[in-house]
């Protein structure tokens, strides 16, 4: 049965990119959903973020997100520390480990990336982008 409904194609296309990643991000005891944290942090100048932050940019829940973060600090790549702008928060920051393998988590990131929108044009994947930044409203 195939559909057409934006919203499930959507829903389809992550879990597709999140199938073909976690068997290469096994070999570094991660999954597609963490790694995807560490990408968010790696983008960041400070190479820190807010929780609620990672929260919004994922559009995830609390609880999701406090799981996945505490994977990643069991597995070393992440740790929390106190938030010099708020007393009450903390931030999650990058350790050496995750920044030490920084380049070549992305490249893998990219690479799957890659991979999975391989069967379109140079156009198509720009129109994609564009048009999937819009319905979100970037």
């Amino acid at each position: 049965m195939e559909t057409n409904k934006i919203a499930i194609l959507i829903k389809k296309i992550s879990l597709e990119f999140d199938k073909m990643s976690n068997p290469f991000f096994l070999k570094y005891n991660l999954s597609a959903s963490q790694y995807k944290v560490l990408k968010y942090l790696y983008d960041q100048s400070s190479e820190t973020a807010r929780v609620v932050d990672i929260e919004k940019y994922y559009s995830m829940t609390h609880p999701t997100t406090l799981g996945l973060l505490d994977e990643l600090e069991k597995s070393g790549y992440t740790t929390r520390v106190d938030n010099p702008n708020d007393k009450r928060g903390k931030l999650v920051a990058l350790t050496d480990k995750a920044k030490n393998m920084r380049l070549e988590l992305v490249k893998l990131g990219d690479d799957i990336e890659n991979k999975l929108i391989e069967p379109l044009t140079c156009e198509e994947k720009q129109e994609l982008a564009k048009l999937l930044s819009k319905l979100i409203k970037e």
